[in-house]
């Protein structure tokens, strides 16, 4: 039985800061234990189910003992930034009566659900993943990066208005999808269920253009138009690419391979595949700037009859 001078001890604050560990654990270090308190632990690792709430901030489920019930941490601030593995939260907090900002990072992966939104996957010792879903919609920004924005409530019942940016690069990989390459990673990317404006295109242009559903809270969906701004080029050793401008003068290229056809006028149209020869449901025609380089045309137009020989049929346009 407790006594009672312990029941009536006042309860204390413990300064301390948070961090995760290598298994996103939320852990507390203490700064200020007492002289009572001296042979007490000076870190607190907390194993849980994390989740993102309506609003946007964190919360840790778990239980402080075999036998204990389940509680939940509510963890007030709201998503700052995000890389391709990882995940950055900024905490609010006071220190000697001013606000301060504390930041955590959860590790895991990013992918798309099937209704097009932004997941986050916290990453257990076990080999379990936590799933935190963006409820928001996401768009391009300027120079072509993933934006998302949302709105928070303050305590003030507030809405402002917060924004993460995925840096990284647009590819198409397949047909019927989008697929977005987080930057500092090969293998982590978004991939959207995406359909097609318009199959054909002509390189003049500069643009391929996408209409992409986007499921939003509370199950609704708005379909949105992604377009991206480019310079086709057709190389010589018969490749086709397109290049897209991002942020600080960086260059992105999409690469195809093709299938290729000659019409009048100087001009081609090729049928893009990727590099598993599949199509891509997407062709680009070439006109004129083609007129000046014969060499490349002859090439071009010699592949296209042999192509159309081995497949008995001559394609005319």
């Amino acid at each position: 039985m407790s006594r009672s001078s312990d029941l009536l001890r006042p309860q204390r604050v413990v300064e301390g800061r948070v961090t995760t560990d290598g298994a996103n654990r939320l852990v507390y270090h203490i700064e200020t234990p007492s002289d009572a308190e001296a042979d007490a632990p000076r870190t607190v690792a907390l194993d849980g189910t994390w989740a993102l709430t309506p609003n946007h901030e964190l919360a840790l489920t778990f239980r402080e003992g075999t036998r204990s019930q389940r509680q939940t941490l509510y963890l007030k601030g709201a998503l700052e930034g995000a890389t391709a593995n990882t995940l950055v939260f900024a905490l609010r907090k006071r220190e000697e009566g001013a606000a301060a900002v504390e930041r955590l990072t959860l590790h895991g992966r990013w992918v798309a659900d099937a209704r097009n939104r932004l997941n986050f996957l916290v990453q257990k010792a076990d080999g379990a993943e936590d799933r935190l879903t963006l409820q928001g919609g996401w768009e391009l920004g300027k120079f072509h990066e993933l934006v998302y924005r949302y709105r928070q409530l303050s305590r003030g019942r507030r809405a402002e208005e917060r924004t993460v940016i995925f840096q990284g690069s647009w590819d198409i990989t397949r047909s019927g999808w989008l697929t977005y390459r987080l930057a500092g990673s090969d293998d982590a990317a978004f991939e959207f269920r995406a359909s097609l404006r318009s199959p054909s295109v002509f390189a003049r242009q500069g643009r391929i253009v996408y209409e992409v559903g986007l499921g939003l809270a509370r199950g609704r969906t708005e379909r949105r138009r992604i377009s991206l701004f480019g310079t086709w080029k057709l190389h010589r050793d018969l490749s086709v690419a397109f290049e897209v401008r991002y942020a600080a003068g960086r260059i992105g290229s999409m690469t195809f391979e093709g299938t290729y056809m000659v019409g009048p006028r100087d001009r081609i149209t090729v049928a893009l595949r990727n590099s598993r020869r599949e199509e891509l449901g997407l062709s680009v025609t070439f006109t004129h700037q083609l007129g000046r380089d014969a060499e490349l045309f002859l090439r071009v137009q010699k592949h296209a009859e042999e192509t159309a020989a081995i497949g008995g049929v001559r394609v005319r346009f």
